[in-house]
């Protein structure tokens, strides 16, 4: 295994420990707050850094299954960070987020959590 593709699981895993966070925190506070703010910036740069890696130190094609489920979940996460921002500077961090915003936000997560145990199991039987 490439050096790069190990700093990339390194990275994925930075990037499940903070979406992690991020998602048990909004759903505890329902507030764009700092610590929701900071944990989804983490995610969403960690997850960047990780694919990066991983297209880097691939050897074979980009678009395989396990990629195209997390270039969207990538997707999805950041589509997440940006309509949060957006209600961050509309409404302030005190005021509490939607319902819709919050389960956007659950699908997101469920959806990259499929993408993060697809690369597990492609990682188990390529190895």
């Amino acid at each position: 295994m490439a050096e790069i593709t190990k700093v990339g699981i390194l990275f994925v895993h930075l990037a499940l420990i903070f979406y992690t966070l991020f998602i048990i925190y909004e759903g505890k506070t329902k507030q764009a707050s700092n610590k929701v703010l900071l944990f989804i910036t983490l995610a969403v740069l960690s997850d960047i850094t990780a694919t990066a890696c991983m297209m880097i130190g691939t050897t074979r094609t980009y678009f395989t299954f396990h990629g195209i489920l997390g270039y969207i979940g990538l997707s999805l996460m950041i589509i997440d960070y940006i309509l949060l921002i957006k209600h961050r500077v509309k409404s302030g961090n005190n005021t509490m987020i939607s319902d819709s915003l919050f389960k956007y936000s659950k699908i997101a997560y469920y959806w990259w959590i499929a993408a993060f145990v697809t690369g597990v199991i492609v990682s188990i039987f390529r190895h």
